[in-house]
This record gives C-alpha cells, structure tokens and sequence, in this order.
C-alpha cells in the first residue's frame, strides 16, 4: 500500500480465466476494504498514541508511545496508499495466465505442486511467491 502513494500508473495481473470487469471490480473492493480498515487503526492508534503521553512522568523511554507511534505511522502511509490506489493511480490490467495456472493448484497436496509453483514464482520473477502460497493456500 506504500508504495502506491507515489505512483501515476500501474498494472493489474489478474488471472486470465477472470474477466477484466472482475478483477477490476475486486481490486477496486479489496482497496476499499484497504482503506476502511487502515483509516479506523489510524484513528485508534492515533488516540492511543496520544493517551500515552500520560506516562511521560514515568522515567525511562515510553515504550507504549514509541508502539502506538510507529503504528499510527504505518497505518497513515497503507490508508493514503489505498485512497491514492482508488482516485489517483491509472491501472493497466493485464490477464496473466500463470495466475490461472496457480489458483488451479490451491487443492492440490503441497507435496506434488511444489515444483510447478517454484516454476511459475520463477516465471513471474517473484522469489517469495511460493512461501506466501504455502501459506495462504487452503488445503495441503
């Protein structure tokens, strides 16, 4: 989200069995859902932050302000990312099929799709693709 507050122009990969109105619709969800989500903790930890001034009479270094601090930081910056994502950034969409190919392989036993996911994580160029589907796929 970080990265699209200072961004003109990007690209949607999409899974090319997914029409372009879906997954624009969908981007165009998860940014809103982005947004509402970073924008509420914005506001909870900016509160948060400013309560533990409070402990500014304790000695030593408020460890709750440097928290919530660092929080209410990152939340801002994803918050304005995804409002940017929404009015500010044109996306080019693009169907890859090699997106396809890996939502095919979400029920598969990890064992025996290994191999193809390092495959496709290697065509696309994303190194860490196959310890992020570990992770999120379903079954396996």
């Amino acid at each position: 989200m970080w990265l699209l507050r200072s961004i003109n122009a990007a690209e949607l990969m999409y899974p090319a069995d997914l029409s372009e109105s879906s997954a624009t619709t969908l981007a165009r969800t998860l940014l809103t859902h982005a947004r509402r989500h970073h924008g509420i903790w914005a506001i909870v930890d900016g509160l948060l932050f400013a309560a533990s001034g409070l402990f500014f009479l304790v000695p030593g270094p408020n460890v709750l302000a440097y928290y919530f601090g660092l929080r209410f930081v990152g939340h801002v910056l994803s918050w304005r990312g995804a409002r940017r994502g929404l009015d500010g950034v044109t996306w080019r969409p693009r169907p890859e099929p090699a997106l396809a190919e890996l939502a095919a392989l979400v029920d598969e036993p990890r064992e025996s799709r290994a191999t193809r996911v390092e495959a496709i994580a290697d065509r696309l160029n994303l190194p860490r693709l196959a310890a992020f589907f570990d992770r999120a796929a379903v079954s396996g």
